[in-house]
């Protein structure tokens, strides 16, 4: 009888549930909660193949399903569909594009730190002008302090070579290789009237030769970082490359020795991620041209821009240039408007910028383009870098790529500033920690170039989004620059030109101005405690 009850109690109940339920929910759905209401359904995983079997072959992956990628964005910065086109698998949106998760092997790793430099390199040099900044010294001074601080013999010593006509063709054309190399055959006159044909070049009759090996033992270095048998390296070479062009000279420089050591990492050795980060303080106009249709090189340049108006002088260092297509967002320049930038901005922006950008491109090989000529007492950069600051800033980079990294000298005119410098990073590379900075932040300059820069980058770089993740307040930030406020540091001139300008007379850089979240000094005492 009690049975009986039961059975008809819970026959009653069931019929109840299918009236206010008359839809059950699918066993492909799942059931809104507060947990995931923000989600889509789930489409369905299965589809009829011509053989009539059932194949799974569709499921959900979120773009942060991989550590090293970024979520897809469209221009005005929402998030693409996070679901995998039929039949992909498993991979993740990034700049658009649905890329597979692949097995990737990693590079081998070596050990110790690589060292480069040759006499021969300073055979070149001016005919007319004894003063000339790029001057011999240069690396003579650069090497003697790795003496004498005991660093060189820590290294292991890469013998120099000149680089080869394959090489030298990877980057430049054929005839502006000719013209190069034709240098050694000309007189002083046929010379003097070749230099005018460039921007900012003395020549030599050993100026050719000088410059092969310079390239040549950038790539030979950088080779045997990427083939494991050494960690990292250092490369003392003159003359510079960054400014160089596919076909011309330009700003001391005649082969673009960073550059072609990229090229040839990535169309010979099998790297498929290179991060060049250019800190001289003149903009990489030849690096930037060479890599702006490549997806392989991410290209960074943190320099001078002065609204277009520091040398090379012109908008391509401004940061709209974002590469081209199906490179966008590859191309990466953070241009400073005035002089005096110092350990904090350019700490500021290795923390708030370049570091998360990195990450997410996951590069195998990192080379940095090392001009000291933002340092401490150069007479063209007008800046405030410490060598301390320069051995943070090599620091922070060797998490990454293995701690594949390789520092090419380029710019640095100021000999003390730039042997200290370079000398610093070498110790760092060979082990040692850099010294403490004790308390810096980025001035108001630097925050508004990096804001600049995010901005336009948005649509390709998840942490250049304002929906990535949080957002942080934007502070005025005291005592920047070795204590000065804001008033003190704006009235400044560093450079004997203006400071900055108020007008983005050409329209390249300088954001909208915005409203601040000023807090009294106090208060961000109490901040920067937090």
């Amino acid at each position: 009888f009690f049975l009986k009850i039961y059975l008809v109690a819970m026959e009653g109940e069931s019929k109840k549930r299918q009236i206010d339920n008359p839809d059950p929910q699918p066993p492909n759905k799942r059931v809104k909660t507060e947990e995931n209401e923000h989600e889509e359904d789930i489409p369905s995983v299965l589809e009829k193949e011509e053989g009539g079997d059932e194949k799974l072959h569709d499921e959900k992956v979120l773009g942060t399903d991989v550590a090293t990628s970024s979520a897809g964005r469209d221009p005005e910065g929402t998030q693409l569909s996070s679901y995998a086109p039929p039949g992909a698998g498993r991979g993740y949106y990034f700049m658009d594009e649905w890329r597979p998760v692949t097995h990737e092997e990693p590079l081998k790793v070596g050990t110790g730190t690589g060292l480069v430099y040759d006499e021969r390199m300073c055979e070149h040099s001016s005919l007319t002008d004894e003063t000339h900044p790029e001057s011999p010294m240069r690396i003579k001074s650069i090497y003697s302090m790795l003496l004498d601080k005991k660093l060189a013999h820590r290294c292991t010593r890469v013998e120099a070579r000149e680089a080869t006509v394959d090489e030298l063709r990877t980057v430049h054309s054929e005839s502006y290789r000719q013209v190069v190399s034709a240098i050694k055959n000309l007189g002083e006159m046929p010379l003097k009237t070749m230099e005018r044909m460039y921007d900012s070049i003395y020549l030599n009759k050993k100026s050719g030769l000088a410059a092969r090996i310079s390239a040549g033992s950038t790539v030979e270095i950088v080779k045997r970082v990427v083939e494991g048998k050494l960690r990292n390296g250092v490369a003392v070479v003159r003359p510079p490359g960054h400014h160089a062009e596919r076909h011309a000279s330009k700003g001391f420089c005649f082969f673009n020795n960073v550059a072609i050591a990229a090229k040839v990492a990535t169309d010979k050795l099998g790297v498929n991620r290179v991060l060049i980060l250019d800190w001289d303080i003149h903009h990489g106009n030849g690096t930037q041209h060479m890599f702006e249709d490549d997806k392989k090189v991410l290209y960074f340049s943190v320099h001078r821009y002065d609204h277009g108006s520091f040398y090379p002088g012109s908008s391509d260092g401004g940061p709209r240039k974002v590469g081209n297509k199906p490179a966008e967002g590859y191309n990466m320049n953070v241009g400073w408007n005035g002089g005096g930038l110092g350990d904090g901005d350019y700490i500021g922006l290795f923390h708030q910028l370049l570091l998360p950008v990195a990450y997410e491109f996951s590069p195998q090989l990192i080379l940095i383009s090392a001009g000291f000529d933002s340092a401490r007492g150069d007479p063209l950069g007008g800046c405030d870098i410490s060598p301390n600051g320069f051995a943070h800033m090599t620091h922070a980079l060797m998490g990454l790529a293995q701690g594949k990294v390789v520092m090419v000298l380029e710019g640095g005119y100021n000999l003390s500033a730039i042997s200290q410098s370079f000398a610093a990073c070498t110790a760092v590379l060979l082990g040692d920690p850099p010294k403490m900075l004790g308390r810096v932040f980025p001035s108001k300059k630097a925050l508004r170039a990096m804001m600049d820069t995010k901005r336009y980058h948005a649509p390709y770089w998840m942490c250049c989004t304002r929906s990535a993740s949080y957002e942080q307040p934007q502070f005025t930030l005291p005592g920047v620059n070795g204590g000065l406020n804001d008033d003190e540091e704006e009235d400044k001139d560093y450079s004997g030109g203006e400071d900055e300008e108020e007008d983005d007379e050409d329209g390249e850089g300088e954001e909208e101005k915005q409203q601040e979240n000023v807090l009294p000094s106090n208060q961000v005492e109490e901040e920067g405690a937090d």
